[in-house]
């Protein structure tokens, strides 16, 4: 299991360091995807439109993950009644693994499965975790790497607050 994590968090690092325009990237339309959560309900990001999303790639073997999301969980709780919808992609290969984390940390936004990392490669987040606030018009508007507190989720909130005051185009 840690070997496994160890590897995969090396090959996102060598990945982002190999090819620094590769992924998505902010100021690009966001990649479409369809994924689903544990209910078996399917979220397609382009149904979504209108509204400010902010995607998080997260995993149940990346300590940074562990910290951010009960952050994002309160991000969620504060934002949900303006539009603002808080998706969690997990990568785990075992489900059982991200459910477990899900249930004890109590996470009510949308958690949905990539198993096979088929989003995770289209968006190649270059590490754990990384975050995507994409605007009303499906655009990426802020890249989030890692997390090392406070400060991300301000960055991020901030974000967000900048798109709902900002007129719709």
């Amino acid at each position: 299991m840690i070997a496994r994590s160890v590897a995969l968090t090396l090959a996102l690092t060598i990945g982002a360091l190999g090819s620094a325009s590769a992924g998505q990237q902010a100021g690009k339309p966001a990649a479409d995807f369809s994924l689903s959560d544990a209910s078996q309900k399917t979220i397609k990001l382009g149904e979504l439109r209108g509204k400010v999303v902010l995607i998080d790639f997260w995993a149940s073997w990346c300590e940074p993950c562990l910290r951010e999301l009960p952050e994002l969980e309160k991000l969620h709780k504060q934002l949900a009644s303006r539009g603002v919808v808080v998706i969690g992609i997990n990568i785990d290969r075992e489900r059982k693994n991200a459910d477990e984390l899900i249930a004890r940390l109590k996470l009510s936004f949308p958690s949905l499965y990539d198993p096979k990392g088929q989003v995770a490669e289209q968006y190649d987040p270059p590490k754990m975790p990384t975050s995507y606030v994409v605007d009303q018009q499906g655009v990426v508007r802020l890249v989030s790497e890692g997390f090392t507190g406070a400060a991300d989720i301000a960055k991020l909130k901030t974000a967000i607050e900048q798109l709902l005051a900002a007129p719709p185009k």
